[in-house]
Formats: structure tokens, C-alpha cells, sequence
């Protein structure tokens, strides 16, 4: 019988993740790893612990490159279902003026803002949240839902109400096989598709 030390349990994965590029600009570099590239790269440091969103998955790239696409120095963003943090932080060092946060797991809120703090962003206030329950009023330029479709079906019908007329709202988290689903759901809330994205059966429209 032989049973592995919780730590090593907990820190063994680190040795595969990397650093990771992501769209033109982005990269995603663990918290223990180094990373020399060009100058003209946006570093976001990482680590999620107990969170979601490492960067590694087709879901949070995806979004992260509309994020590239779409942030500008007037932006202000919203996540639901932040995770480790990891969008807030890539669209606060995009240049968005201010970034909200918001998951219904006080762990991940936990994470999402000790990863805030070591990348020296000043700007993403983290908050609990089911889904927009609790989520600061007002209108944002951008907001992601990097969730699952089920879920996503679930916002669209509220979500209108923290948007303007040209706020983007990038919806990922989201199988090619569902994508019919959540087109559907979009249409029938008065929404209209401007871009999206695949990779490996995951989409981000």
C-alpha cells in the first residue's frame, strides 16, 4: 500500500504548468515559473490554487483573446464567475479602466483576490456573487461568462440589464454540441452575434 503526502499531492502539477500564450499579446506565467519574451508581451502571473482558470483550458483562451479584441482604455469589465481571476486580470492589464469579479465560490473570491494583489493591479474589486445576485449595478463595455451552457442560458435573460448598446459580452465555457442551444437563447433575448471562436469543440461567442 502506498499513499502520497497531501502536499506532494498538491504541488506536483505544478511541473506542467508553463507559461502560456495567449492571442497576440497575453501571457499567462505560473507564479513559480520565469518567463523572458519580448517587451512588447502582457504579463498576467498565475496561480489558482483550489480555482478555476489556469489558462490552460480552450475556454478561458478563448475568451482571453476576445478580451485582447475588445478592451480598450475606457472599458469597464465585469466576469461572472471569476474563478481564479484570471479575466479580470488579463482585461485590467489590457488597459480597462475598471474590473468587477464576482463567483459564487468565497474559495475561488479568496484566490481570484490573492492573484489581484501579485499582479499589482489596483483596479478588479472581487466580490461573492450567484451569478448577478449581488453584483454591483450599472452598465459595463465588456463582460465575460466563462461558465457552461446551462448556466449561460440561465443569465441571458438578466444579463441586458448591466449592458449598454455596444457592450460585448463574451460567452464561453461552451461544447460545439451546445452551441445550437445557446444560439437560440441569444436570439430570443434580443442579443446579435458580432465574432466567435473554436478550438478542440469549445466555443466563445
Amino acid at each position: 500500500l502506498i499513499s502520497l503526502c497531501e502536499d506532494d499531492w498538491a504541488n506536483s502539477w505544478k511541473q506542467y504548468y508553463k507559461p502560456i500564450e495567449i492571442g497576440n499579446r497575453l501571457v499567462v506565467v505560473p507564479m513559480w515559473e520565469k518567463y523572458e519574451g519580448a517587451d512588447d508581451k502582457v504579463i498576467v502571473k498565475m496561480d489558482p490554487g483550489m480555482a478555476f482558470g489556469t489558462g490552460t483550458h480552450e475556454n478561458t483562451r478563448l475568451c482571453a483573446t476576445l478580451l485582447e479584441k475588445y478592451v480598450n482604455s475606457d472599458s469597464e469589465m465585469l466576469d461572472v464567475g471569476c474563478g481564479s481571476g484570471i479575466l479580470a486580470i488579463c482585461a485590467s492589464k489590457l488597459g480597462a479602466k475598471e474590473c468587477y469579479a464576482y463567483d459564487i465560490d468565497p474559495v475561488a473570491v479568496k484566490v481570484a483576490r490573492e492573484n489581484v494583489k501579485d499582479n499589482d493591479v489596483t483596479n478588479i474589486e472581487c466580490g461573492v456573487s450567484d451569478l448577478l445576485k449581488g453584483v454591483i449595478n450599472g452598465e459595463y463595455d465588456v463582460i465575460t461568462a466563462n461558465i457552461v451552457a446551462d448556466i449561460i442560458i440561465r443569465l441571458l435573460p438578466d444579463i441586458g440589464n448591466y449592458m449598454h448598446s455596444e457592450t460585448k459580452l463574451i460567452l464561453s465555457g461552451i461544447i460545439d454540441e451546445r452551441c445550437d442551444d445557446v444560439y437560440a437563447s441569444i436570439g430570443q433575448n434580443g442579443f446579435k452575434i458580432v465574432d466567435e471562436i473554436h478550438e478542440n469543440g469549445w466555443c466563445a461567442i
